[in-house]
């Protein structure tokens, strides 16, 4: 079994540096999709990223793959072919709801209205200095640097499109939702209604890189009872 990591398109691949290693010490391989927001000319957003998705698995020659998504990752899972997929993992993520931006899912609008403020004063993007806040939640220095380093502009409207879902969502396969924060209250109540397994933990939204072996343990588990 091999697990399929995504992470938010808000961020980069240093999303899973720490987890990855508490993987293989637990004895599990692990695929890092590095998605980037480099857009052919009337590409959709989620397209390009569906593709790098693919991309990254294309190699793995019908591995059961456990495919797991965090934060705005999340509507991605629901694009992937559900028989290339062994079962989705959501940490702290959005659920997907058909035809609805991730600005929709928001559980504060007030935000919603700050970073559209924001982008408008940047040419349309959600600048880099106040991304890197996200690294104030991470507590080992170097998993924050590494973090912090790979961190760049968002096109705001990744965040305004519609995503649409595979047509065979949600998929008659195992399903964890994990809630970390508030945030993403509803969302877990969304994966609950569609019969995902729904876990909820008080903990910081990267507790990947926090407390990664915990998070390791808890998927390794999770993979193990679905073998």
């Amino acid at each position: 079994m091999r697990f399929l990591l995504i992470h938010s398109p808000l961020v980069q691949k240093e999303t899973w540096s720490a987890l990855v290693l508490s993987l293989q010490a637990a004895g599990f391989e692990a695929t890092v999709v590095s998605l980037d927001n480099r857009t052919a000319p009337g590409e959709k957003f989620f397209e390009h990223h569906v593709s790098q998705i693919h991309s990254a698995s294309s190699d793995l020659n019908g591995r059961r793959v456990v495919a797991v998504a965090h934060s705005g990752a999340g509507n991605l899972l629901a694009l992937l072919d559900p028989s290339q997929i062994e079962a989705y993992v959501f940490l702290d993520a959005i659920f997907p709801l058909n035809e609805t931006s991730r600005f929709d899912v928001f559980d504060d609008p007030a935000a919603v209205r700050s970073w559209k403020e924001v982008a408008n004063e940047h040419g349309g993007v959600i600048p880099r200095a106040l991304l890197v806040r996200f690294g104030e939640q991470i507590s080992d220095d170097g998993a924050r640097g590494a973090f912090v380093a790979g961190i760049v502009d968002v096109p705001i409207e990744l965040y305004e499109e519609p995503i649409p879902v595979h047509s065979k969502w949600p998929p008659s396969k195992p399903g964890l939702f994990v809630q970390w924060t508030e945030s993403y209250a509803a969302d877990a109540i969304r994966a609950e209604k569609a019969g995902f397994e729904v876990r909820r933990d008080s903990a910081s939204h990267f507790k990947m890189l926090n407390q990664p072996d915990e998070v390791a343990r808890e998927l390794a588990d999770f993979a193990r009872a679905i073998e």
